[in-house]
């Protein structure tokens, strides 16, 4: 593709971003009938949505994979939706709260608990689905498991209340937040890209120290990802550095020397496993030589 190509296209994809406009390809249409008729989707979308895409992709070949894959093991699938999502995405939609009755532990059950949700996520680690949702009781943000609700049903808001329950939503989720800031080492400039991207899910700022040739990144992250942001600087490694949250410094010099204690060298004469080899090689010098006539 030349240049003009290249300059064409940016600006027919402007266009069409500005209308409004999505474009696909074969293989992604032929990627979406196959979804369709995964069992997952009869519960992720309502029956109208289903007929609705069923019909817009009927003149679509199917994506027989089988002709190309061959899958001799894999572990057990787990059905990534869950039947309550739709009901609560409705009622976040329409800025409803609700009545529910779920599971606590110790074996306990809260019955009729009334809440204001305002979000759905899914945590790729426990593959589980959670609803975030605000207490007007206590007060408090709560996140609760999908598989832990027995029953929820849907109850009207006024709009004003349902404005309050959000503001305070946003109050009480600025409040939690904290600023992290870490220092790129100068060596490692040409992997900014790289480490900016094991950040991309937090909001960041990034300032560039001409004098000491150095790059501080600057990290809004809600306190109860301090272990991810933590896994993350584990993961990069001498590349970066906290500059400035004495608690993660401190976490992550703990961190630090119990994994060096690991490869502290002992006294190889109080290595068991040490000895015994040095005395393995001792004999075996002692049998060459006498073979050797010495």
């Amino acid at each position: 593709m030349n240049l003009f190509e290249k300059m064409f296209n940016y600006q027919m994809m402007t266009r069409l971003n500005e209308t409004g406009l999505f474009t696909w390809t074969s293989q992604e249409r032929a990627w979406l009938r196959m979804m369709l008729n995964h069992p997952a989707a009869r519960e992720a979308l309502s029956p109208v949505t289903l007929d609705k895409m069923y019909n817009m992709l009927n003149g679509e070949q199917d994506l027989n994979l089988q002709d190309y894959l061959t899958e001799k093991a894999k572990s057990e699938e787990n059905n990534v939706s869950h039947p309550l999502l739709r009901q609560l995405r409705l009622i976040i939609l329409h800025h409803q709260g609700f009545r529910m009755t779920g599971r606590v532990r110790n074996g306990r059950t809260s019955h009729d608990e009334f809440g204001f949700p305002y979000k759905l996520e899914y945590s790729m680690v426990k593959k589980e689905w959670y609803v975030l949702w605000y207490a007007p009781r206590f007060d408090k943000l709560m996140s609760t498991k999908l598989h832990s609700i027995v029953t929820v049903e849907a109850q009207s808001v006024e709009p004003n209340t349902a404005s309050s329950y959000t503001a305070r939503i946003a109050a009480i989720t600025e409040k939690r937040k904290t600023t992290i800031t870490i220092e790129v080492l100068p060596e490692f400039n040409q992997e900014l890209s790289r480490i900016l991207y094991a950040f991309s899910c937090f909001e960041k700022q990034v300032e560039y120290l001409e004098a000491e040739q150095t790059y501080r990144i600057e990290l809004t992250v809600p306190r109860n990802e301090m272990d991810y942001v933590l896994s993350k600087m584990r993961f990069l490694g001498k590349r970066v550095r906290i500059a400035d949250h004495t608690m993660l410094r401190e976490r992550m010099s703990e961190t630090a020397a119990k994994a060096l204690a690991r490869y502290v060298e002992k006294d190889p004469d109080m290595h068991p496993e040490h000895s015994n080899e040095v005395q393995h090689h001792q004999r075996e010098v002692g049998s060459l030589a006498k073979a050797d006539g010495q």
